[in-house]
């Protein structure tokens, strides 16, 4: 692994205070991050140990342990502009006397794919200062800020896949389908998301109103742990129904689980998928997980959520090498983990679907998609 210059690192921060009880990736992941713009440099961060020293006096030796540990404080030095929203929200909370702590988040440049994400650190922290620097004539007016770490600090390894859809972005990497009704439309970027428009047909089938992306590179399990998440929302909670998650085939339009449209129950079209179930055709309209294992359907579990018109959701799937799948909406763990949801030798192909299932047309539009795999 070759070293990683500073050159494109990126600084942001929670657009709000955050619980103290956020240290886990998924937890990170929800938050809404706002960019703060001017970074000069950042400051070296990393836990220290104090040292606990001991000196026998028979051989005169210092004996060295480590004692408690510090994760430090990192400083930022900013070239001042209030006007930009991250070093807003960074002077309001230095100048505060509360102890509400904040995420932040430090992307790397290294992203060694081309749709992938670079590493990324994320730590919560409480900002100790947000002060100006004026110097001599000269000098750009600086800021300095410094947050006091009061978390581990994570690193997460480069994705393989980080899409924020920008507009006027691509979408090469993804097979697109629609169905047969005129208003079903093929997934596009608009307005720095990916939209999905189905189609507006009485039948309410998905071969007819539905609009699908499939991912065109696949994932096997055994090869090492999955990782899925999508910020996602609906513009109506009623007459639609989506699915996001893995499924075992990108050759055609087919939504890999979805409601009978009969109580509670499903049809699994796909040989092996796992994902999220969102059907208002369904007696319960919630957020559902859902799995098939080499045709054998898993017991779905409801969560209990549901989606908010027009509000984003994070939906996150983190699926063991041995096929074990655990779900996160917003960053909380819900239901319990799916056992074998999944067979591991098979190719799965992250992707996203949209139906309408009624005469009205919807649309869903995806924030982000982010897919890493350990391996």
């Amino acid at each position: 692994m070759a070293a990683t210059g500073t050159l494109g690192a990126r600084l942001y921060i929670s657009s709000v205070a955050i619980p103290a009880t956020v240290d886990t990736e998924s937890e990170f992941m929800a938050q809404t991050w706002v960019e703060v713009g001017l970074v000069e440099s950042f400051g070296e961060f990393g836990r220290v140990f104090a040292p606990v020293n001991f000196q026998a006096v028979a051989d005169g030796r210092m004996y060295k342990l480590k004692g408690g540990y510090d994760d430090g404080d990192i400083a930022f030095v900013l070239g001042q502009d209030l006007g930009d929203a991250g070093q807003a929200i960074m002077s309001l909370a230095g100048n505060s006397s509360t102890q509400d702590n904040y995420g932040i988040r430090i992307d790397l440049n290294d992203p060694d794919k081309t749709y992938g994400g670079p590493s990324t650190y994320f730590l919560r922290g409480l900002v100790m200062s947000y002060r100006s620097q004026m110097g001599s004539v000269n000098n750009v007016i600086k800021a300095a800020s410094t947050v006091g770490v009061n978390s581990n600090i994570l690193r997460i390894n480069p994705s393989d896949h980080y899409d924020k859809f920008a507009t006027g972005g691509s979408l090469a990497a993804y097979d697109l389908f629609k169905g047969s009704d005129a208003q079903a439309a093929l997934p596009v970027i608009a307005a720095n998301a990916l939209s999905l428009v189905s189609g507006d047909d009485v039948a309410g089938t998905f071969a007819v109103n539905g609009s699908q992306s499939i991912n065109d590179a696949g994932y096997i399990l055994s090869a090492g742990p999955l990782v899925l998440e999508a910020k996602i929302k609906l513009d109506v909670n009623t007459t639609v129904g989506m699915f996001f998650g893995v499924t075992d085939q990108k050759v055609a339009l087919e939504d890999p689980i979805e409601a009978q449209g009969v109580g509670d129950a499903f049809d699994t079209n796909a040989t092996d998928a796992v994902g999220f179930v969102f059907d208002t055709t369904m007696t319960t309209d919630n957020i559902w997980l859902t799995g098939v294992n080499n045709n054998v359907d898993e017991t779905p579990q409801d969560s209990g959520l549901a989606f908010v018109s027009n509000t984003y959701d994070v939906l996150r799937i983190e699926i063991s090498a041995s096929g074990t799948a655990v779900f996160y909406i917003n960053g909380v763990a819900v239901g319990t983990p799916m056992t074998t949801a999944c067979q591991t030798g098979v190719v799965l192909y992250p992707t996203l679907c949209l139906v309408s299932r009624s005469t009205v047309s919807h649309t869903m539009s995806v924030d982000y998609l982010y897919i890493r795999q350990d391996t």
